[in-house]
């Protein structure tokens, strides 16, 4: 097995090693599907571990070979985030087994950050005035990170988490799952239109998201909405062909 642990954390290399063979007592499950995810204690601060399934045999050979898996590229983007100043869970340590000579699980250990997802917002923001302030916040957050060559690949809503900042008077905002990003230079309209597709919102909120987005970098609002429209297409065709596909194999 190979296991890097931050400098920062490396006191707690013998707990490490026990949390990724499993010893260990989760006090809440985020997930238990394709993917583990789970918050768990160490010396009396909170941490989450997840763990990657095993993926097909293609994959384990190129994990192995030519890329670096999901738990090394998710914990070496948060180390570079930080850098930029874009929160993120602080990572703690990343594993890698071998079945045979392949690839077989990874392991990623980040500090808990105790703060709500911004899927959550609208149940938990009630004042209209205050919504808007937090869009306007959010869409400030994520012009600062574009400006700082910064592009997630999954920005949807399930892994943005969100606090109010009372001494600021703002919305703070930080990034989780974030093994699939772009760094170096400023994003196109059309990558920037394409990951505001991921969020999920309504056609008429972004409407209001783009105008302000473009008034801040004077792109044209209309093709940044031809963009958005166009992906948001796709993405409901690709839904429709799956969900028929799985009605017609249910069938056989």
């Amino acid at each position: 097995m190979k296991l890097i642990v931050n400098p920062e954390y490396e006191y707690l290399r013998d707990d490490i090693l026990r949390v990724i063979d499993g010893d260990y007592v989760a006090t809440e499950v985020y997930c238990h599907k394709r993917n583990v995810v789970e918050r768990f204690s160490m010396q009396g601060k909170e941490y989450v571990i997840k763990v990657f399934k095993q993926p097909n045999i293609f994959n384990r050979f190129v994990y192995t070979y030519l890329r670096k898996t999901k738990a090394e590229r998710a914990y070496r983007n948060a180390q570079r985030l930080l850098e930029l100043g874009i929160d993120t869970p602080r990572p703690v340590a990343y594993a890698t087994r071998r079945k045979g000579l392949l690839f077989s699980t990874g392991y990623l250990i980040s500090e808990y950050m105790p703060y709500d997802l911004v899927r959550n917002v609208y149940s938990d923001i009630e004042d209209d005035a205050d919504k808007g302030n937090f869009s306007k916040d959010f869409l400030d957050f994520t012009l600062s990170m574009h400006n700082k060559g910064v592009l997630p690949l999954d920005f949807n809503s399930s892994n943005i988490f969100f606090h109010y900042d009372k001494e600021a008077g703002m919305y703070r905002f930080a990034l989780t799952d974030i093994n699939r990003m772009r760094f170096g230079k400023v994003p196109s309209t059309a990558r920037v239109m394409r990951s505001f597709e991921q969020l999920g919102v309504s056609v008429e909120a972004m409407y209001k998201l783009a105008v302000y987005y473009c008034s801040r970098r004077k792109n044209d609002v209309e093709f940044s909405l031809f963009v958005f429209l166009f992906y948001r297409i796709r993405s409901r065709i690709k839904r429709t062909f799956k969900r028929k596909a799985k009605e017609k194999m249910r069938m056989l």
